[in-house]
């Protein structure tokens, strides 16, 4: 999962057979992420979890003594609010809502975490963290 949109990001996993994981979450913070995955394993008691930080391919130790790149138009950690969304249906009403979500320009589809599969057969799960300003 090393990509430019996952270089130096914490990242919650779900545990497959054969050593395999699959990614459910991507997080700038630690501390969002481990919250999340609270979250998670409160919805999912017997799914397994584990939560990395992924580093970068491209010289990590640089980018790690730089300071984080600021996003542009984002309203700074002070006056901004973290909003979750959790999805957990089928597979066609989790596509279906998150298309919705898109055409009413509230998410890309791409801002969702991959469909993952919940102990429920037939029932999968995908998430949104999106920050949003502070009222005042």
């Amino acid at each position: 999962m090393n990509n430019p949109e996952t270089a130096n990001a914490w990242i919650i996993y779900r545990l497959l057979p054969n050593f395999q994981r699959l990614p459910v979450a991507l997080f700038r913070s630690r501390s969002e992420a481990e919250s999340s995955l609270k979250v998670i394993r409160q919805m999912l008691p017997n799914t397994e979890l584990i939560l990395a930080f992924e580093v970068g391919p491209e010289n990590p130790t640089t980018e790690l003594n730089q300071p984080p790149a600021k996003e542009p138009n984002l309203p700074t950690s002070a006056n901004r609010e973290l909003l979750k969304i959790f999805l957990i249906s089928s597979r066609p009403v989790v596509s279906r809502v998150i298309h919705s979500f898109h055409r009413d320009n509230f998410a890309c589809v791409s801002d969702w975490s991959p469909l993952v599969p919940t102990q429920n057969s037939g029932e999968v799960m995908s998430v949104l963290i999106k920050h949003f300003a502070a009222d005042s």
